[in-house]
């Protein structure tokens, strides 16, 4: 698998995290009554659901505990009791980053960001991915897990590219390509676009005969039905 280099510094992920924290929270605050909000990329999860997990999975984190990304969300707590905690993590999680192996640091930094996107569209925000310091380390670490799904159900190599950077994914030459903005090719392998959606995208070859069982990986499959639109930036 190739790709550009993108660093995974533990400070650097600090600050892309608390950058994605601080986003969140100002996306949840603007306005009144958000925390009973749906999230159509998360359809059983409340803003205030979706904060929590976020919450639970910081608090774990810093505790150090071997845990699955999809953790159901904290109980009991109001929303901004959840952000005044989370909040409260923040110096433990830079410690914590410095004692924690590189795959989880960047998992964390994937779910972050994927769910800062989930809200944004949510809730009508501007979405922006664009020099979010989260976004590169969450395209590649999405690339590596969509190949790694593709060799476990023995499909063949594929090149992604995108207008700024592009990747080899599977095993062997790729026989294919698949062009798109990056950021729809984020939201395609993370279970935010229907396969309708994903064959939009442009490709040499046939996704839904070769490839899409590969967008079934980790925690995300595509959704049945639409939550967000193509983007196209």
């Amino acid at each position: 698998m190739t790709a550009a280099g993108t660093g995974h510094d533990p400070a650097e992920q600090y600050h892309a995290y608390r950058r994605t924290r601080r986003n969140i929270t100002g996306l949840v605050t603007r306005t009144p009554d958000t925390a009973a909000a749906g999230v159509p990329a998360c359809p059983d999860w409340t803003v205030r659901d979706l904060i929590g997990h976020l919450v639970h999975i910081c608090e774990s984190f810093v505790a150090l505990e071997d845990n699955q990304i999809d953790l159901r969300p904290s109980e009991g707590v109001d929303l901004p009791g959840l952000l005044d905690r989370w909040d409260a993590l923040d110096s433990e999680l830079r410690e914590a980053l410095d004692r924690t192996p590189e795959l989880r640091r960047r998992i964390l930094l994937l779910d972050v960001f994927s769910h800062e996107m989930d809200l944004r569209v949510g809730l009508g925000e501007t979405v922006a991915p664009s020099g979010h310091p989260a976004f590169p380390g969450a395209l590649d670490l999405a690339t590596m897990g969509f190949g790694l799904a593709l060799h476990g159900e023995n499909l063949p190599a594929l090149r992604i590219d995108t207008p700024e950077r592009n990747w080899v994914v599977g095993e062997g030459e790729p026989v294919a390509t698949v062009h798109g903005p990056a950021f729809d090719v984020f939201r395609s392998l993370t279970g935010r676009r229907t396969q309708h959606q994903i064959e939009d995208l442009r490709w040499s070859g046939n996704p839904s005969v070769t490839w899409m069982p590969a967008f079934v990986w980790g925690p995300f499959a595509p959704p049945a039905n639409e939550v967000e639109p193509v983007h196209g930036f």
